[in-house]
């Protein structure tokens, strides 16, 4: 039985090869786009659950509420709370902490130090939390050891080649040196952390006595261990009970309180962004918006089948009502239409998990994902999507056509008509299709002009032309007197150069977290007015450079000595710590503990980072350092530029190595996952538009068919083409005219929610639906107007001939 149906499948096929394209093309548009971002979404939910303890290990949040403020929320913060937890709470099995920090690291004498960024120095729990299997090595105490260090595998290849690295000495910051205890085999991409070497926290805690005591800093990340089936809100509830044990009057007397959060491991990549993360977190948002769209997009290459098997229906209710007459059971002929079904699903199938695996490499490229494609996920799939997809285009087309009454079929009258649901329900997918295409076009046009706003805003600063030398780990100063000389002599160096127009120090730049933060409010008497403030510690050619300007005041002196007293502050500090207008503020007093201020000058507000928050309260101190040297310079020869620059900072901070970034392009970084995002939506749409064009082109041929004999009578009546084309374009144009009234709605609903994640956004207008509803109507006229046109250009005595 099953062989006699195949075979009618295959037949059927073969004589309909153009219906049979259509379909096979749009399925396997929709379920490649589907496959790929189904492995993304997973990817993407993959973090951190590779860890043995994954569903019970939490990070400890810090934040910092200033008269009821929150004013900081980091993902480091107090020294010492995750033993203090696990000492006072019993559903608290075990805690690590570790400080992330970048480090030179020499390791023979014929190479240049290379500068690793992701140093660790942790506790020996940190192995206990976190399953990072030890390739060499034992995870006992004496793992990290003081004077032990643990590489990872590629780190340890990098040094050390092909070379047994146990045993052999690495020097950190050209000072201490270590021994390799252990290699950690690679970390995977799926962390939402990563490491290149790990020291002992104890290098640390030995230069300060007082590393413990420290509850307001955001130097150490702390990591909890629950005991399986602990509530982690219950524990959370009682946590404000840790700082008011050890800090409760300080936290009093100084009007500001600390509390702590627990995260979830496997939460933080898609649920946090927050200050310090240790990498840029993924977004939630953006997993459930391609979720949808890939469903969106498979639903439309689904509807397609069905419309155009229920537009079919007239061509096999002859064939049906002759199997009827001869025998054919009803459920016969759904199981016959189930076969074509599921082997035309086969089929797309096979195809489009071929094309995936051959998309896959460039996939990964472009979305920067730990995507990897496991059996395990892939046939589950594939055998959901057959069975759905099998189902869900082929059970409703069945069901109507093997309904016919062969004593009908047979005399060729087949329902038809309006009262027919499968017809009402034709129209409704159609009017879906379309409805699902102008949001898309709507959320693409949106996206990406959201995109392109936040790399031309404005920012308050010119980034242009402007390259950064990160400073010197290693580097001889006797005393702060000869540091502030080499700070000077080399910008006076740089400067000299003819490319050269400007050259500035500063212990942050645009486009990263501000690390350095003081405490300052007005002097109140009998009261404490102090608010933390991110600051900057730069040199008095900073603003000039930068094309900072000021709104009131004036600039540093040309040494530090003249602004001992004086600080600096942005737009928005000024309501931050109270005062109201900028020119009235010059000159006023800030007290930060026994140190008071003046404020000399007042700087308009420029986005530090991403325009996906506002500006927060910076001030300034004219105390020049070597963290980060920004030069603005002519680019015309950069090559020239950069060789000349190299050639001063060999000269200054021997061992060194010279690195550099282009100021424009490290802070439009920020917004690569943004780019990506838009480039996967906007790819995603354009195929969901392309199978919905394949749908109505097939739609059209069918339905034009049908009326080739009613075209006929109208141009034998005197009808010209134009009048044909309005009457055969007329029912596509409705569809899309309703698609849009749906679609709108539901569109800006969507943007508006999506545009809320940004401080500075774009606008929502009109013109946006009116364009995605203008291009929706050119495609679906691009797509049917050329069979209009055939069939009203086709003489009448042809289509009538036999009538």
């Amino acid at each position: 039985m099953l062989r006699n149906y195949l075979k009618l499948t295959i037949r059927d096929l073969k004589l309909n090869k153009g219906y049979f394209m259509i379909n096979l093309l749009g399925l396997i548009i929709g379920i490649i786009a589907f496959t790929l971002i189904v492995l993304w979404i997973q990817a993407e939910s993959s973090y951190d659950k590779f860890h043995k303890h994954s569903d019970d290990i939490y990070r400890v949040d810090y934040l910092l509420y200033e008269e009821g403020v929150l004013e900081q929320h980091s993902a480091s913060g107090s020294h010492t709370v995750g033993k203090e937890i696990v000492n006072a709470f019993p559903e608290a099995l075990d805690y690590t902490r570790f400080i992330h920090t970048e480090c030179l690291v020499d390791y023979n004498d014929e190479h240049e130090p290379i500068k690793e960024k992701n140093v660790f120095y942790a506790e020996s729990s940190f192995f206990d939390l976190f399953s990072f299997p030890l390739l060499m090595g034992h995870a006992d105490t004496s793992l990290l050891a003081l004077d032990h260090a643990v590489l990872t595998e590629e780190t340890a290849r990098k040094y050390f080649g092909e070379e047994d690295p146990m045993g052999k000495t690495i020097t950190i910051d050209g000072g201490t040196d270590f021994v390799i205890a252990g290699v950690v085999r690679s970390i995977p991409r799926n962390s939402h952390f990563k490491f290149d070497i790990l020291l002992s926290l104890e290098n640390i805690t030995q230069r300060n006595r007082y590393f413990d005591n420290s509850w307001v800093s955001e130097n150490v990340y702390s990591y909890i261990r629950l005991a399986p089936g602990a509530n982690a809100d219950t524990l959370e509830a009682k946590l404000p009970q840790i700082p008011e044990a050890f800090i409760g009057e300080f936290m009093k007397r100084a009007f500001f309180l600390i509390e702590f959060k627990l995260v979830r491991l496997t939460a933080i990549h898609l649920h946090s962004n927050v200050s310090n993360e240790l990498e840029v977190n993924g977004n939630f948002r953006n997993v459930y918006s391609l979720g949808i769209v890939a469903f969106l997009v498979l639903l439309i290459a689904f509807f397609n089948y069905i419309n155009l098997a229920t537009s079919r229906s007239l061509e096999r209710a002859h064939e049906v009502g002759i199997r009827k007459v001869t025998g054919a059971l009803k459920r016969d002929l759904i199981f016959q239409f189930l076969t074509e079904s599921a082997l035309l699903n086969l089929l797309a199938l096979i195809i489009s998990f071929a094309c995936v695996f051959l998309l896959l490499p460039f996939f990964k490229q472009i979305m920067q994902s730990p995507l990897q494609v496991h059996l395990l996920t892939l046939i589950p799939l594939f055998l959901i999507l057959l069975v759905a997809g099998t189902l869900f285009t082929g059970f409703l087309s069945a069901l109507h056509i093997s309904r016919f009454e062969p004593s009908l079929v047979l005399k060729g009258k087949v329902p038809s008509g309006s009262g027919s649901w499968i017809i009402r329900l034709k129209n409704y997918l159609v009017v879906f299709q379309f409805a699902a295409s102008i949001i898309l076009i709507i959320g693409t046009i949106t996206i990406y002009r959201q995109v392109r706003f936040m790399q031309h805003h404005n920012l308050g600063f010119k980034p242009a032309g402007l390259i950064v030398l990160e400073g010197p780990r290693v580097f001889k100063a006797d005393s702060y007197e000869s540091y502030m000389e080499g700070v000077e002599s080399f910008k006076n160096d740089l400067g000299s150069l003819a490319m050269v127009n400007d050259v500035t120090s500063s212990t942050s730049v645009p486009g990263s977290e501000i690390k350095s933060s003081r405490v300052f409010g007005i002097p109140v008497e009998g009261r404490n007015t102090e608010k933390k403030i991110e600051m900057y510690y730069v040199d008095n050619h900073f603003f000039d450079t930068y094309h900072i300007d000021f709104a009131a005041g004036e600039n540093f002196g040309a040494t530090m000595l003249e602004d001992t007293g004086n600080i600096i502050i942005n737009e928005a500090a000024l309501p931050y710590f109270g005062f109201e207008d900028a020119e009235q503020t010059i000159g006023d007093i800030l007290r930060g503990g026994r140190q008071m201020v003046h404020v000399k000058g007042v700087v308009r507000d420029f986005n530090q980072q991403s325009l996906k928050e506002l500006p927060r309260p910076i001030g300034f101190f004219n105390q020049p350092v070597n963290a980060f040297y920004t030069i603005k310079a002519d680019m015309t020869d950069i090559s020239s530029l950069l060789s000349e620059l190299e050639k001063i900072w060999d000269s200054h901070y021997p061992g060194n190595p010279f690195e550099y970034i282009f100021l424009d392009e490290f802070y439009n970084k920020q917004y690569e996952a943004d780019q990506r995002f838009s480039g996967l939506f906007l790819a995603s749409s354009l195929l969901g538009i392309i199978i919905a064009c394949l749908g109505l082109l097939g739609l059209s041929v069918y339905a034009i068919t049908r009326r080739t004999k009613e075209i006929g009578i109208r141009k034998a009546n005197g009808a010209n083409t134009t009048r044909v084309m309005v009457l055969l374009n007329r029912n596509f144009i409705t569809w899309v005219i309703f698609g849009f009234i749906i679609a709108c709605p539901v569109a800006w609903f969507a943007m508006t929610r999506w545009l809320r994640n940004f401080a500075y956004k774009t606008d929502l207008s009109w013109w946006i639906f009116a364009l995605a509803g203008l291009i929706a109507i050119v495609i679906a006229l691009l797509t049917v107007s050329w069979q209009s046109y055939r069939a009203s250009t086709l003489n009448p005595a042809d289509s009538l001939r036999y009538e």
